[in-house]
């Protein structure tokens, strides 16, 4: 499971952390402004990195450099990921959002490390943002030669479905709402982590 999360909460982070629930976390701040952004970004990288969890910064490669995160995350509109590469050098993690099997190519080609693809279910956190289904979602996982994590609309309700459509190198699943709305953020971890754990076995 990967979270991600906008404006900085310690709390969150910790139990996500103590939990072991997730394998990766992603910042992402769409309002604030940069100096604060840095100040986030470096408080979450003290939280996951003491806890043996990598942290990409979604969009801001400036961000990314002067916090000396994990990796990165970008969209289509966003850097050209093979200009990433060459800014953020060899070892760091980035990612590219794809939708198509065109565009899978495109990432592994520019030396992507994986690719989020969706939104596979409607979303309330990016408006306007067309969605592929689970249809398109396996379209992308036979087409691409890079993991993938699948992102947009997943909780409890729909994750087991995603899991199971029977892709080798679907990794997991990236989740915002389906965690970070919710009261009680580490009860919510646990019964998705339980859900994933669950469709795994069955396929």
């Amino acid at each position: 499971m990967f979270a991600i999360t906008g404006s900085f909460n310690s709390f969150l982070y910790l139990s996500l952390m103590k939990a072991q629930m997730t394998s990766q976390c992603f910042c992402r701040e769409k309002e604030a402004e940069t100096r604060e952004f840095l100040e986030e970004a470096k408080a979450c990288i003290d939280i996951c990195r003491s806890h043996g969890v990598s942290l990409l910064i979604n969009d801001r490669i400036d961000i990314a450099l002067a916090c000396d995160a994990d990796g990165v995350h970008v969209g289509q509109s966003d850097m050209p990921v093979d200009l990433v590469r060459s800014l953020l050098g060899p070892d760091k993690i980035i990612g590219v959002s794809c939708k198509t099997p065109e565009q899978a190519h495109q990432a592994w080609k520019d030396g992507a490390d994986y690719i989020g693809s969706g939104g596979v279910f409607p979303t309330n956190t990016k408006a306007n943002n067309r969605t592929i289904g689970l249809d398109g979602l396996k379209e992308v996982c036979e087409a691409s030669k890079l993991p993938v994590v699948a992102i947009g609309g997943i909780g409890i309700s729909n994750a087991g479905s995603v899991m199971q459509i029977d892709a080798p190198n679907l990794k997991g699943v990236a989740v915002v709402s389906a965690l970070f709305d919710q009261d009680c953020v580490l009860t919510q971890a646990k019964k998705l982590h339980k859900t994933l754990k669950e469709s795994k076995r069955g396929i």
